[in-house]
């Protein structure tokens, strides 16, 4: 059975520091997204507008919508996986947040579903609502996409995952590029260095809170 920390009473002190630190990131948060430029459409860099158009950034679901992000790390030597999900609503907010350590090699493509799966699972058992899903694992959203089946370990797990989306029968599962999805990553590589489950809930989880704090910027 999975042992989950949630947000505990904490010690004045541990309180006072935890402010601090929280202020002084959130300072360093914001230096860290660039101004804009007060400068005519005639006067703007070329070679700076074409950068930005090939960024992908997390963007908020629609309206009266919940977006879970997910992905996956992995530690090879320990033969361990990393799992990190975050689900947030229209307005950026972070309703919950886990970090997960499993253990076990896995393919590429079976680690990111077998972190798709814990992900959605714990979803559906906290009673969450959920409207969207984000992968950075192409081959995971086409297989969700998609009804042909085949006999892999791949496979199985995909079917696994379906079941578990069919308490969600409106949720769409779709493919975004790493740089939409750094938040989900960040609690990934956090869960490698996790003997337990790290859960979060209605707070912005603190391996992360730079990318969150970006990302509700935009």
């Amino acid at each position: 059975m999975d042992i989950y920390r949630f947000c505990e009473p904490r010690h004045p002190t541990a309180i006072v520091q935890y402010a601090s630190k929280f202020y002084e990131d959130f300072n360093k948060a914001k230096l860290q997204i660039p101004p804009v430029a007060a400068t005519s459409s005639h006067q703007s860099s070329p070679s700076t507008s074409a950068t930005d158009q090939h960024v992908q950034r997390w963007r908020p679901p629609v309206r009266n919508g919940y977006k879970l992000n997910v992905d996956a790390a992995t530690n090879i030597e320990q033969k361990k996986l990393g799992i990190g999900a975050i689900l947030r609503d229209q307005h950026g907010t972070v309703l919950a947040a886990l970090s997960k350590a499993v253990q076990g090699s896995f393919k590429s493509d079976e680690m990111e579903a077998k972190a798709l799966f814990h992900a959605v699972n714990w979803v559906s058992q906290s009673q969450f609502p959920l409207t969207h899903i984000e992968t950075d694992a192409s081959r995971v959203s086409n297989a969700l996409n998609r009804l042909n089946f085949d006999l892999s370990c791949f496979s199985d797990l995909i079917m696994d995952i379906r079941c578990l989306l069919s308490s969600f029968p409106q949720v769409l599962v779709t493919h975004v590029k790493r740089t939409a999805n750094q938040a989900a990553h960040g609690l990934a590589k956090y869960a490698l260095g996790l003997d337990e489950d790290f859960v979060w809930i209605g707070e912005i989880p603190y391996p992360v809170f730079s990318d969150v704090v970006n990302d509700s910027n935009l």
